[in-house]
C-alpha cells in the first residue's frame, strides 16, 4: 500500500510540475509581447497670453542634468497623462490668462499634446508638468527658448 500511495504522490508532483511549468510559459509569453508604454524623450511648453501678451518657449529633454527631470520624464510616460483629454478649457471667461500647450515625444516617435488655460479644472498631472517643465528649463538656461 505504501509503494501505491508514493507512485501517485510521484504522479501527481510531477503532472503539477509539469502545469506549474506551462502556466509560467503562457504568462511569461503573455508579458514578453504586451507593449512596452512610450517613454517621453522630449518636453515642450508653450506659454502665452498674460496682460503683456508673452510668447515663452520651455524645452526639456529626458537627457537634461536637473534634479527634476527623472519625476518630469515620469510624469509625462504615465498612462494618467497619456490618457488626458486634447484640452481643458476655463470654466469661467476672464482676460489675460495664461494659455498653455504640453507638447510630449515619446521614444516611439508618437507625441501628445495638451492645451489649457490659467484658472481651467485640469488634472494635477497636467499643472505638475506645466510647472516642472518651466521650472527645469529656467534652472538651466535662465531664459525660456521662445
Amino acid at each position: 500500500m505504501t509503494t501505491i500511495v508514493r507512485t501517485i504522490n510521484r504522479g501527481m508532483l510531477a503532472t503539477t510540475t509539469i502545469l506549474a511549468a506551462t502556466v509560467g510559459l503562457a504568462a511569461t509569453a503573455g508579458a514578453a509581447t504586451a507593449a512596452p508604454h512610450p517613454t517621453a524623450a522630449q518636453v515642450t511648453l508653450s506659454e502665452t497670453g498674460g496682460f503683456a501678451g508673452v510668447h515663452n518657449r520651455y524645452v526639456v529633454d529626458a537627457t537634461t542634468t536637473h534634479v527634476d527631470t527623472p519625476e518630469l520624464v515620469r510624469l509625462a510616460s504615465t498612462q494618467r497623462f497619456q490618457r488626458l483629454d486634447a484640452t481643458y478649457p476655463a470654466s469661467t471667461p476672464g482676460a489675460d490668462r495664461f494659455a498653455y500647450t504640453v507638447t510630449v515625444r515619446y521614444n516611439d516617435g508618437t507625441t501628445k499634446a495638451v492645451a489649457t488655460v490659467e484658472g481651467a479644472d485640469a488634472p494635477t498631472v497636467l499643472w505638475r508638468t506645466i510647472d516642472l517643465t518651466r521650472q527645469i528649463s529656467l534652472d538651466v538656461t535662465g531664459t525660456p527658448a521662445c
